[in-house]
This record gives C-alpha cells, structure tokens and sequence, in this order.
C-alpha cells in the first residue's frame, strides 16, 4: 500500500485491498503511509464517492482486534 499515495487512489475506480493486522490490531507497516493521508480530518467527504472498492482482512480471529486494521481503513475509505 506504500506504493499507492491519495492522489493516485483518486484516480482509481476499482481497488481492492489486502490487510493484515499485526501486534494489538496495529496496521501493517506498509498501509501507514496511505492510512496518515486517509486520516486528514480536512478531506472532503466526497473525495472517493466514484470508487469501487472491497476490503480483505487477514489475521487470527483468536485476537480481540481481529481484523482491526481492515475494518478502521473500509470504514474510513466508505466515509470519504
């Protein structure tokens, strides 16, 4: 996901994202820089509305923060 920057995902109309959950439903080190871009509070709420996208979580249903990192980014990418 470090590949891709917010400008780039604009310009996308179909994406589909991978993500693990590591440590205590951190986000993988390679979706942080993307996952900081997301988080800007001054974003418009209509930035992503011509995006189609899905969102595949990976990790140990035996942790409490299962799939944490994929539920935060679907919730933020569905908000914006």
């Amino acid at each position: 996901l470090n590949d891709i920057d917010l400008q780039g995902l604009c310009a996308m109309k179909f994406a589909v994202f991978v993500v693990s959950t590591t440590g205590q439903g951190d986000p993988p080190v390679n979706m942080r820089k993307l996952w900081q871009e997301l988080l800007v509070a001054s974003l418009p709420k209509t930035l992503l509305t011509d995006l189609r996208f899905a969102v595949f979580g990976l990790g140990d249903s035996h942790y409490r923060e299962f799939n944490y990192a994929a539920r935060k980014l679907h919730a933020r990418l569905r908000g914006l």
